[in-house]
């Protein structure tokens, strides 16, 4: 299973635990709400204080939020989810790479 291609990896310190896979905010933790500035997608667990990467180019699997088609633009969501931007998105990051319905795996084009 391709999980990811990783062409920009950012080094992070974690602000609130990690998992895998987890939009990542500026301030180093998971994305709380929609629509908030994407540093990078989590490519490894980590605990408060820990170092971890964040895929910020390239392509990674992340968790929908709501039903996503293959081609759309997608923004952040809560619990470090991605879902389909809304008519004026302020931080659009990633375009769907297939298409994943809510709490599916999503393969993404981090851009």
């Amino acid at each position: 299973m391709k999980l990811f291609k990783s062409v920009l990896s950012l080094s992070c310190i974690a602000t609130a635990p990690v998992e895998a896979h987890q939009v990542i905010g500026f301030d180093d933790a998971p994305t709380t709400a929609d629509d908030q500035p994407v540093k990078g997608v989590s490519l490894n667990p980590a605990k408060v204080g820990e170092d971890f990467a964040a895929e910020a180019l390239g392509t990674i699997q992340v968790t929908a939020s709501g039903v996503i088609a293959k081609g759309s633009r997608l923004m952040s969501a809560a619990e470090g989810r991605v879902k389909v931007v809304g008519a004026t998105p302020a931080n659009a990051f990633a375009q769907a790479l297939t298409d994943a319905n809510d709490g599916e795996l999503v393969e993404i084009l981090i851009r």
